[in-house]
């Protein structure tokens, strides 16, 4: 019985020792205290520290066990897990201490030393303050900084931060530091150390310049120095912010430009279609194509524009530098060639002739084309206009706006080589021959054949500049044979020119048949491959569907709609029989150029097919469904109906 007792009451004292070692305060092991100077705070790390009555004891060793220290109220962390005490400004020697913590008559050595250095010897040092040029955060436009120096205090929030003008900020306490942080919006700044970097690169988080936006001085107060000032500029306009505000400022330039050209030339009108004010840039209404020195001046001049309203708000907005920028010595030379060039080739164009119209509405690829002809010179000089302005935008926009004070400068090579391709250019248009141009189309007349022995021919009259009497034709996607066309030079141009060329051709069509009906695509190309595409006719005649007829032998008035509707129209008529009536200009009522009135006699129910003739012998025709009456057609007219609608 007394063994029994013996072991519960061993077990009960191994139990508390346990419980008791699980709860005993302990001072972390590891040696980590600074060399400091008075009025510092030291941090103490540790594990289950007593909230309440804890302070420190720093003795020099130097009395043995009479030394009782010097004590000082300590601070614990509400997780026990550190301690922080402020050394004294007064009444403390430099030199090195012992650091006991004492709590219930207890005391726990701390590893290592706490050195206090002179005031002189730790003089604290701001040597930079990064980012020099705050942009901010889209949050809640507060700004982020660090400060590195040496000698800051060791305690985040025992550095003064000084605007210099304007006095100390105030500073966030741990807890309103942890808020800030989950909320993103700080009220007040808030200091912080990364680990290892104590008393030399302080974080500064949370700062509101207010009215002192632009440039800034700082000054760190520590516990007993004054560091010296730097300079942040804090921005007004984020990095992306500057970019779309140049970019709005560039497209509102751009905006004015283009309503003072609508105000004062307006739209384009070409060849029945319309060009908005944009096309009044690069346009040439001479051969209805995109000019090639109207865009390169166009382009340089956008870029150029471009950059120096995006160096402009560089300087005001981030940099705080109200002057103008320079501009640098390549751009004036390189804007020269670039305007020279299209004043060369305006005067190349009045002299020698116009190249090639080319397709028959303006493209993209005019740029590099004349004619429909890639040419090499104007393909060369068009790639380096766009590497040229794509690598001036590129080094603009990579580069930090805060560092940015001049526009990238045009190397002298680069220069270079923009003259020669700018003299390849107008030498190309100089030693090419002028390209054909057509202003003007009229089919003068059309000679139907008799099938199946002969065939249609069509003359077409083409006006315009250097229209060659030896072209070759195609028609749509047909290249005619020398058998199917013909050409007559009505007209003669400069012969010094070219013995060929003619202001005003005549194009006969031998086997026509297939271009009696609608609008074709006519291609005439010059014997240097240089072509003009034209349409004919130019207001073909269309017609629109019939509403069905009734079957039966009497005349009927049937409404005809379309377009180009003429004097002198005359129809034929086939049945749903085959059998074909001619319909003459006196049954063909015309009320307006796009309705007439046509009197047949629909026949037999079906498909029939009503085809009208212009007085040109020009055609458009029309399938027409001719039903089976199924009532009396006499009674249906007397009882009101028509009996051109359907039954």
């Amino acid at each position: 019985m007394l063994h029994k007792t013996c072991q519960s009451i061993l077990l009960l004292l191994v139990l508390g020792s346990l419980l008791w070692g699980a709860v005993e305060p302990t001072v972390s092991p590891t040696p980590a205290l600074p060399t400091t100077t008075r009025g510092q705070t030291v941090t103490v790390a540790g594990e289950n520290l007593p909230a309440q009555g804890v302070h420190v004891l720093l003795r020099t060793g130097k009395e043995g066990k009479g030394d009782k220290g010097l004590a000082i109220d300590a601070v614990v962390a509400t997780d026990g897990k550190s301690l922080s005490f402020k050394l004294p400004k007064d009444n403390l020697d430099t030199g090195r201490y012992l650091v006991y913590v004492a709590f219930d008559s207890k005391e726990l050595p701390v590893p290592g030393d706490l050195t206090v250095a002179s005031d002189e010897s730790a003089k604290v040092r701001v040597d930079s303050i990064y980012p020099a040029t705050d942009y901010g955060n889209d949050k809640d436009k507060a700004y982020d900084f660090e400060i590195s120096g040496e000698n800051l205090a060791q305690a985040p929030n025992d550095n003064i931060i000084e605007v210099v003008g304007h006095g100390p900020l105030t500073v966030g306490s741990a807890e309103e530091c942890r808020s800030y942080a989950q909320s993103k919006q700080y009220q007040k700044i808030c200091l912080s150390y990364e680990p290892g970097m104590e008393g030399k690169k302080l974080t500064v988080l949370g700062y509101h310049p207010a009215h002192y936006e632009g440039p800034v001085d700082f000054r760190v107060h520590a516990p007993n120095s004054i560091s010296e000032t730097k300079r942040v500029v804090f921005s007004s306009v984020s990095e992306n912010g500057l970019r779309g505000l140049a970019t709005l400022v560039s497209l509102l330039i751009a905006f004015v430009v283009l309503l003072l050209v609508w105000k004062g030339i307006g739209i384009y009108n070409i060849a029945g279609t319309h060009y908005g004010p944009l096309s009044a840039f690069f346009l040439d209404k001479e051969t209805n194509s995109y000019s090639l020195s109207k865009f390169q001046l166009v382009a340089w001049t956008a870029v150029a524009v471009f950059g120096y309203v995006y160096l402009l708000c560089c300087q005001t907005l981030i940099q705080w530098n109200f002057n103008f920028p320079s501009i640098p010595s390549g751009w004036p030379t390189l804007l020269g060639v670039s305007a020279g060039a299209t004043v060369a080739a305006v005067g190349i164009t009045s002299t020698r002739g116009s190249k090639g119209a080319g397709p028959l509405s303006p493209s993209m690829a005019d740029f590099i084309s004349s004619g429909g002809l890639v040419l090499s010179d104007r393909f060369q000089f068009f790639v380096w206009t766009l590497v040229g302005c794509g690598g001036f935008l590129f080094l603009v926009l990579r580069n930090d706006p805060s560092k940015l004070t001049e526009l990238p400068d045009v190397p002298s090579g680069f220069l270079y080589l923009m003259g020669i391709s700018a003299a390849g250019y107008l030498g190309g248009k100089l030693v090419r021959l002028p390209g054909p141009v057509v202003k003007e189309v009229l089919v003068t007349s059309v000679v139907p054949g008799a099938p199946p022995t002969s065939a249609a021919q069509i003359t077409i009259s083409l006006k315009g500049e250097n229209l060659s009497s030896k072209a070759s034709v195609k028609v749509d996607d047909d290249d005619l044979g020398p058998y199917q066309f013909s050409i007559k030079c009505v007209t003669p141009q400069d012969p010094l020119v070219d013995p060929s060329f003619c202001s005003e051709i005549e194009v006969t069509l031998t086997k026509a048949d297939n271009y009696l009906e609608g609008q074709h695509k006519l291609f005439v190309t010059n014997k240097d491959g240089q072509m003009a595409v034209t349409t004919f006719p130019v207001d073909p005649l269309t017609i629109s569907p019939v509403n069905d007829l009734s079957e039966g032998t009497t005349p009927v008035d049937v409404t005809v709609n379309g377009a180009n509707f003429a004097v002198g129209l005359t129809a034929k008529w086939k049945d749903a029989a085959q059998q074909e009536t001619t319909i003459g200009a006196a049954q063909v009522q015309m009320k307006t150029d796009k309705q007439l009135i046509v009197t047949l006699v629909p026949g037999s129910a079906g498909k029939g097919t009503l085809r009208l003739i212009s007085p040109r012998n020009l055609r458009a025709h029309t399938d027409v469904n001719v039903k089976k009456m199924t009532t009396d057609p006499v009674s249906s007219v007397a009882a009101g109906a028509d009996p051109t609608t359907s039954q």
